[in-house]
């Protein structure tokens, strides 16, 4: 199970590498465990350029780095087509705004039909727009899925 645990990591990671910032301190604490170090091994060399955290600013490479991302994957929702199945419009209207207002309308309906998974902070966002315009019910996500928290 590790070998095929490995192989998905590898494959995500090359994935990622063209358009995700990465991490080049090798000498920073956190590397070992940090996504933007471990996908930037995968900077290929001819490359003269790529897209990476700035060195020099001030918690970089540091305990304390804002950049820093967990390698480990977590349960993330996708898509809200459910969600408003059993709200009153008038609720249901004032979610939807507000959530665009947040994240914007491309963003929202990248979320809202699964293209984009929802993390657990965006989680917190969508049941504060609920709980804010008066829904009391559940929160209904199309369903899950276990990914790195990007």
């Amino acid at each position: 199970m590790k070998n095929v645990d490995a192989v998905v990591q590898r494959e995500a990671f090359r994935q990622k590498v063209n358009h995700y910032n990465v991490c080049m301190i090798d000498n920073c604490p956190l590397h070992e465990q940090c996504l933007r170090w471990l996908v930037g091994q995968y900077v290929e060399s001819r490359l003269p350029m790529c897209t990476s955290v700035n060195p020099r600013y001030p918690k970089v490479g540091t305990e304390q780095c804002e950049m820093f991302r967990k390698n480990q994957r977590v349960v993330m929702k996708r898509g809200l087509r459910n969600l408003y199945h059993d709200m009153p419009a008038r609720i249901e209207k004032g979610v939807r705004w507000q959530l665009i207002a947040m994240w914007g309308r491309k963003k929202y309906y990248e979320v809202r039909k699964g293209d984009c998974l929802i993390t657990a902070d965006m989680q917190e966002d969508i049941t504060d727009a609920c709980r804010h315009h008066g829904w009391q019910g559940p929160i209904v996500y199309d369903g899950e899925d276990v990914d790195w928290d990007w």
